[in-house]
């Protein structure tokens, strides 16, 4: 599936599965300490959360970021033309999604189920992700103690005129799975640096070991 079928499809899910409880042209922000009972959904505004917040719903932004503050709880998080933030010792308990933004997380986050990334790079720090890390345009980076539970795989990325991505996996970051290259058009590269691992078999890419 071409990317931009993707960026259709995960619109055309945030904005039906948001039901009425979408907020259009406007920001949703949640103060400090707050607990949240229901899901965050936006079209073009963003979603900001404080410190030691705990949102029991899913976090859904179109055309703006999304910012969890530190010591905070949260459910899935999806956003499309948007960066997604993570403050550090957040638990993520579903999945992380993201089309045109990149997904940064500090030290340490626990993301209890998988990342997808198209047209974004990833990049943890001392992260924790129990599923994949799956992307169709961007680079990885696995720092400070980072671990992967499954696999990193490389989706088609039909019609970008990138063809060259990097995995850094570094610090004694560890991939407990594999990675596999599905798109033999690009060109991924596997550095293993300070003492980073892959326990799995690394498919269709040049490893560089530093």
């Amino acid at each position: 599936m071409k990317p931009s079928s993707i960026i259709c499809i995960f619109i055309v899910f945030i904005i039906t599965t948001a039901g009425c409880n979408v907020s259009v042209n406007k920001s949703i922000r949640i103060k400090d300490g707050e607990t949240v009972r229901r899901s965050l959904n936006t079209v073009n505004g963003k979603i900001i959360i404080g410190n030691e917040c705990d949102v029991r719903g899913n976090c859904r932004s179109v055309n703006g970021r999304i910012e969890i503050g530190r010591n905070s709880r949260i459910q899935s998080l999806e956003s499309v033309n948007g960066r997604i933030e993570i403050g550090s010792h957040v638990t993520v308990q579903g999945s992380i999604r993201s089309v045109n933004g990149n997904i940064t997380c500090q030290a340490p986050v626990e993301i209890e189920g998988s990342i997808t990334a198209v047209n974004g790079s990833v990049e943890l720090n001392r992260g924790s992700v129990e599923g994949d890390i799956t992307t169709h345009n961007g680079d990885i980076s696995l720092l400070d103690h980072s671990r992967v539970r499954e696999s990193i795989i490389i989706k088609h990325s039909n019609g970008l005129s990138d063809r060259r991505l990097k995995i850094t996996i570094a610090d004694d970051s560890l991939v407990e799975g594999d990675i596999i290259v599905e798109d033999d058009d690009i060109e991924v590269t596997v550095y293993l640096q300070r003492g980073g691992r892959v326990e799995g078999e690394i498919e269709n890419a040049k490893v560089v070991e530093e």
